[in-house]
Order: C-alpha cells, then structure tokens, then sequence
C-alpha cells in the first residue's frame, strides 16, 4: 500500500485507504466464515506462483507487524 500511496496525489489517500480497509475486512470475514472458500477465491485471484508467493510474504510480514 505504500507504494500505491506514494505514486498517487495526497487527496486520493484517503479514499485509497478507505477501500484497501473494505477490501481487508471483507477478506478477513470470508477467511474466517468459510475458509475453504476464501482459499479458492485467493486462487483464483493470484493465478501465478509468484504473485501469490508475494502475496503471502505480505501477509506474513503485516501479522508480525501487529501481532508480534
């Protein structure tokens, strides 16, 4: 996210923010209400290994960000 932050003007941040923050919650609940699914979704979302290998990376680094 910041580095879509810091390509885009300062008056876009906040509405960037606020739907990266949807998007979030929205896969937070799939992921915990039907993870069977979500799993697929995420498939079908990073079709290449390495998209998703990146993706996963992310995650990981965000959960020791806050929760250590």
């Amino acid at each position: 996210m910041s580095e879509v932050l810091s390509e885009t003007p300062d008056e876009l941040h906040a509405n960037l923010l606020e739907t990266a923050d949807y998007w979030l919650s929205l896969g937070l609940v799939l992921g915990v209400r039907d993870s069977e699914r979500a799993q697929r979704l995420l498939e079908v979302i990073e079709q290449h290994e390495a998209e998703r290998g990146e993706l996963e990376r992310d995650a990981g680094g965000l959960l020791n960000e806050v929760m250590p």
